[in-house]
């Protein structure tokens, strides 16, 4: 992919899953994107006279440990875009691609009802953001992990008063940072340009279990 993507500037915004941010970086920069990291609001480091190519978001959500983010990632989602979009490629220039990272808890969970309201408001915000900007070449996506500690919780039972335990990939090994920033890579590159408001669930099957006791 280094030959579609050498000298475009990315910008990726961590709210948090620190491990799956290192990844996402080394495996842009393995790829040719000049990557421009921050935890800091979109506003305060676009340059007006800089072209954005891809934009990542990772919202955090991955890493929680049960408990919701301070920040609302559906909101932080909109205000990214609202601050980067004058400087997005437009279909001229081959247009921008925009990833989130999100939970599998968006599907529910018993345990975690307010992570899984934050992650199903972020794929919310992912479909209704490529409506608004597929016009323009920006195509917007979500790429869909495991909270890192999923096999640990599966250890300690079923979730409190249901029978249902934690899902685990049904590969028979974790989902591993460099497993999310490759799907991420995906979206970003050239030949994805034409998938827009899509979902890609890298979990190892277990979104498959979401709702199942197996």
């Amino acid at each position: 992919m280094a030959e579609t993507s050498d000298n475009r500037t990315a910008l990726v915004l961590s709210h948090g899953d620190d491990a799956a941010t290192d990844a996402v970086v080394r495996t842009l920069e393995h790829d040719g994107w000049r990557v421009i990291l921050t935890d800091c609001e979109a506003a305060a480091i676009t340059d007006p006279g800089r072209t954005v190519h891809g934009v990542v978001y990772l919202a955090g959500l991955l890493s929680s440990g049960g408990y919701p983010q301070n920040v609302d990632p559906a909101v932080s989602l909109v205000e990214l875009m609202d601050a980067v979009r004058p400087c997005l490629a437009d279909r001229h220039e081959g247009g921008a691609r925009v990833v989130a990272v999100g939970s599998r808890d968006w599907l529910g969970w018993p345990g975690r009802p307010l992570v899984a309201a934050q992650s199903a408001a972020l794929v919310a915000t992912v479909r209704s953001l490529a409506l608004a900007h597929g016009q323009s070449g920006v195509t917007v996506n979500a790429v869909i992990g495991l909270l890192v500690d999923a096999a640990e919780r599966r250890d300690l039972g079923p979730a409190r008063d249901t029978h249902l335990y934690e899902p685990v990939p049904l590969t028979g090994s974790s989902v591993e940072a460099e497993d999310i920033a490759a799907s991420v890579a995906f979206f970003l590159d050239d030949r994805s340009g034409y998938i827009t408001g899509q979902l890609l669930h890298c979990c190892g099957g277990a979104s498959l279990l979401s709702s199942m006791s197996a």
